[in-house]
């Protein structure tokens, strides 16, 4: 049972990340963006549920409860950016708007108290484990995200894109959704590709992702802000 539901987490992943790419790269508001971007939305909400549920039936190991908070992540980045297309008519702010922003805030302050641990653990052993360094990074950037959405939730008007903000959000959203998809995915299969590698070969996987696909958001943000004539507020 258990190795089924591991081939089937990971079938369901590699679906999302392989569909993933077709909204991104189609043209917005498009039929084809639209039916992909939804078999993307709900192959992410089986994929953190799915994480969730091996952490239950599976041994306790720092890799798997850092994979679990990425999870979580990827979903609630999922979440929010599909939320904001049903946000840019005005729709006020639901109660699940402020769980789903304050299970990732609970999620980020357990990643950044486990990562202080962890650290000062071994560092009082005078040994050390990036590990640590993932958990305290992951978790105070997604506390940021979960604490740009409780200041929009209650000033709605200082919106960072003012109307567009929902345009911008989903974009945003979406984009680091498969980023951490896509990391979570490479850290799981870079030891198989390289058994033998050294840690700086695992620290470059989880920071390029992150680099590279930060770049092509960015680069996405410009576009719209310059076709609309926008400034940042």
């Amino acid at each position: 049972m258990k190795t089924f539901f591991i081939i089937t987490h990971v079938a369901i992943g590699f679906l999302a990340l392989a569909v993933g790419l077709v909204p991104m790269l189609s043209k917005k508001g498009s039929r084809l963006h639209n039916t992909t971007g939804l078999i993307y939305y709900w192959s992410m909400v089986f994929v953190a549920v799915s994480a969730v549920g091996l952490v239950l039936i599976s041994p306790l190991t720092d890799g798997r409860l850092f994979l679990t908070g990425i999870a979580v992540f990827s979903f609630y980045l999922c979440f929010t950016g599909r939320r904001s297309l049903q946000q840019r008519d005005e729709e006020p702010v639901r109660w699940y708007d402020w769980g789903i922003s304050g299970l990732m805030a609970a999620t980020s302050v357990a990643m950044i108290v486990y990562g202080v641990y962890h650290l000062s653990t071994l560092l009082m052993k005078g040994q050390f484990e990036s590990v640590g360094v993932l958990f305290l990074v992951f978790g105070v950037f997604s506390g940021s995200n979960a604490r740009y959405d409780f200041r929009k939730y209650l000033l709605p008007h200082a919106a960072k894109y003012g109307s567009r903000e929902w345009l911008f959000v989903h974009i945003e959203r979406m984009g680091g959704s498969y980023i951490a998809t896509f990391t979570a995915f490479a850290l799981v299969n870079i030891r198989y590709v390289f058994p033998d590698a050294p840690a700086g070969i695992y620290i470059a996987t989880w920071i390029m992702p992150g680099l590279i696909g930060g770049l092509f958001i960015g680069r996405a943000v410009r576009f719209y802000l310059a076709k609309f004539k926008m400034s940042i507020q």
